[in-house]
């Protein structure tokens, strides 16, 4: 099965995040706590810098950041953040009055190490929110939350 990929900003050659998710991490699991979570690598291009770091988000981390960031595109003001519950990544979309982004973030090589990389990412406006909120929806229907909470 092919990943769904995540980008936050244009991809290729400019800054960008990109989220692969490759599928659940305890595939048997069927509860909330443990069958929620998925194995989802960050990659992180910013200036001269990349990152590489073998993450995991759960559904609801993704779920809950596409709904602010749908929030965001249609009022064109606020801001959206992406936090990850073993703090991977902290990740904030603003949207300013004009219409432009602001990206700004910081991404963790492993839990609870002092090893971080922070970046921001400029340039983009709110057309570059609809693709990213369709591969936040593709997530959710190839993964959707399991059991309640």
């Amino acid at each position: 099965m092919e990943p769904v990929e995540i980008v936050i900003g244009r991809g290729g050659n400019f800054d960008h995040v990109l989220i692969r998710v490759l599928g659940r991490m305890h595939p048997g699991c069927t509860d909330f706590w443990d069958g929620n979570w998925l194995t989802s690598p960050i990659h992180v291009q910013a200036g001269g810098f990349t990152a590489e770091v073998d993450a995991g988000f759960r559904v609801e981390e993704l779920r809950d950041f596409r709904v602010a960031l749908e929030r965001v595109y249609t009022e064109v003001r606020g801001s959206a953040a992406l936090s990850s519950l073993e703090h991977w990544i902290e990740l904030t979309v603003e949207c300013h009055p004009t219409g432009s982004l602001s990206i700004a973030g910081t991404v963790a090589d492993h839990p609870g190490m002092r090893n971080t990389l922070h970046f921001e990412i400029e340039g983009l406006d709110q057309t570059d929110i609809p693709a990213l909120l369709d591969a936040l929806v593709a997530v959710e229907r190839r993964f959707p939350v399991l059991g309640r909470e």
